[in-house]
C-alpha cells in the first residue's frame, strides 16, 4: 500500500466515525425531546368535541429530517389516557387540520410565522426546539440550555386555541409574555 493512501484512510476513518458520534448524541438529544412531547401530551386537554370527533386518536405530526422522524416513529400506538399516539410524518406543511400536536424542527423563520398564523385559533397543540419558535407563536418551545431542556410556554397562544395545560406542567415551565 502506498505510503501516501494511510493518512487519507486514517483521515477518513477519523471523519466517519466524528460523524457517527454527532449522529448519536443527536439522535440522543431527539429521544428526549421526543418523549419530552409525549409528556406535554398526556398533560395537554383538547377541546371534548374533538376527540370524539377523532375517535380517540390524537395525531401528532412531525416535520423534520430522518433522525427527528424516526425517534417520533416509537410512539406510533402508544396510548395516553383513553387515547392512541398516532404518528403522521409530513414532508409538505399542508391539511395540517389532521393533527392535533405539530412538531416543527429547522423550518425557516419566515416560513414558520407563516405558518403558525395559518393555525392559529385551531385546537393543535405546536411545539418546537426553541424559544425563537414560541416568539414566532408557537405555543410550547424546548429550548437547548447548557446540556438541559428548558420548557417553554406561550399560554397566550395555547388559550386561544383553547387548549388546556395542566398546571402541574406549567409549574415546570417557563411562560412566555409577549412583549406589550
Amino acid at each position: 500500500m502506498p505510503k501516501h493512501i494511510v493518512p487519507l484512510m486514517l483521515c477518513t476513518l477519523f471523519f466517519f466515525s466524528n460523524t457517527t458520534i454527532a449522529n448519536a448524541r443527536s439522535l440522543e438529544k431527539q429521544t428526549v425531546l421526543t418523549i419530552l412531547t409525549l409528556n406535554i401530551a398526556r398533560f395537554t386537554r383538547w377541546p371534548e368535541q374533538l376527540i370524539k370527533d377523532t375517535e380517540s386518536i390524537i395525531n401528532l405530526c412531525v416535520f423534520g429530517d430522518n433522525i427527528i422522524q424516526q425517534s417520533f416513529s416509537n410512539l406510533d400506538n402508544k396510548t395516553i389516557s383513553s387515547n392512541t399516539i398516532h404518528i403522521i410524518n409530513v414532508s409538505r406543511l399542508r391539511n395540517l387540520q389532521q393533527c392535533q400536536i405539530l412538531y416543527l424542527s429547522d423550518l425557516d423563520r419566515n416560513k414558520l410565522t407563516s405558518l403558525l398564523a395559518e393555525l392559529e385559533g385551531q385546537p393543535i397543540l405546536t411545539v418546537g426546539e426553541s424559544l425563537a419558535f414560541i416568539k414566532a407563536g408557537g405555543m410550547i418551545g424546548l429550548e437547548s440550555i447548557q446540556g438541559k431542556i428548558q420548557l417553554n410556554i406561550n399560554l397566550a397562544m395555547v388559550k386561544q386555541a383553547k387548549l388546556i395545560i395542566s398546571s402541574r406542567l406549567l409549574n415546570l415551565a417557563k411562560i412566555y409574555q409577549p412583549p406589550p
